[in-house]
Parts: C-alpha cells; structure tokens; sequence
C-alpha cells in the first residue's frame, strides 16, 4: 500500500513520527502536529487555516513556524501547496497525482481522481509538476440551489393564483 493511500486511513501520532523520520524530517511536536492536521483533515487548509486550528491547542506556536514547516514539507514533497484560489495557497498532505475541484458556491476543494491523462503536444517532454484544478458546483450546492428555485418557482405559482382569484 502506498503511503499516499495509508494516510488517507489515518495515522497515529507514532506512525507521523516515524514517516516524517523516514523523510528526513526531525519531528519536533509542531511538525508532528501541523502534519497530523493536514492527513486528517480534507480541507486542503491555508498556513492560516493550520495556525489558527492550532494555536488553540499550542498557544506558544507562532505563524512563521506554521508557514516555515509546510515549506519544508513541500521541499520534502510530502505535501503539496495548491494554487486554486487567487491569493491563497492551500496545503495536501495526498502527493499522489490527482486534482482539484473548488466549489464556487461554498469554497470547499475537493480531491479529484484522475486515471489516465496523456498531454499529445509534449511528447518527448519530462514534466516534473503538474496541477488541474476544476471551478464550478459541487453536489450539495447544486441540489440546494435546485430546490431554492422550486421553492421560488412554487411561491410564484402560489402568488399568482392568489392574484387571480382577486381579479
């Protein structure tokens, strides 16, 4: 199994330590923490996201630390930074090739499979790095902006059969 798929299982701190030791990664207790965070939640969080979750529970963690070890966990490519949002990168701990999909209704991301992409026009080409990332309306959103306008279109039948027994 790949670690990639075992982390979306969850791991224990223990394990954390371990992997992170396997990178080449001194686990002090932030870098335990913040990556723990980022393999258990889906979010795809910014640094800000992380520091403020964080800091409730290390209040001496400063943002610098925060912004300092994901940068490293980059370089060390355990994690990913996503640039699906103008001015925001936004952090996954899933390295496997994949992409994203941010919802423009409620801002959630979501992790993309992609099977088989073949680029014709780079033949012959290494790529090192690549990003998709999708925009539009998840599920849940379109099914309540689906409803929103039965419920419109139900008060305006409503609206009009009272205006006609008016008349």
């Amino acid at each position: 199994m790949s670690e990639g798929k075992k982390k979306e299982q969850g791991w224990t701190m223990e394990e954390v330590k371990q992997y992170l030791s396997r990178q080449g990664i001194k686990p002090s207790v932030y870098r335990l923490k913040i990556f723990h965070y980022l393999i258990t939640k889906k979010t795809h969080p910014s640094a800000e996201e992380i520091f403020n979750y964080l800091k409730k529970e290390m209040p001496s963690m400063s943002r610098a630390t925060v912004y300092n070890t994901v940068r490293l966990f980059e370089d060390k490519k355990i994690v990913q930074s996503i640039k699906i949002e103008k001015n925001e990168a936004r952090f996954d701990a899933t390295v496997d090739r994949h992409g994203h999909f941010r919802c423009s209704n409620c801002g959630k991301i979501f992790d993309v499979d992609i099977d088989d992409l073949r680029i014709k026009d780079l033949e012959g080409f290494e790529i090192e790095k690549w990003q998709i990332n999708l925009e539009g309306k998840c599920r849940q959103c379109r099914k309540k902006l689906f409803l929103g306008k039965i419920a419109i279109r139900r008060k305006e039948k409503e609206e009009g059969k009272d205006q006609e027994k008016e008349n």
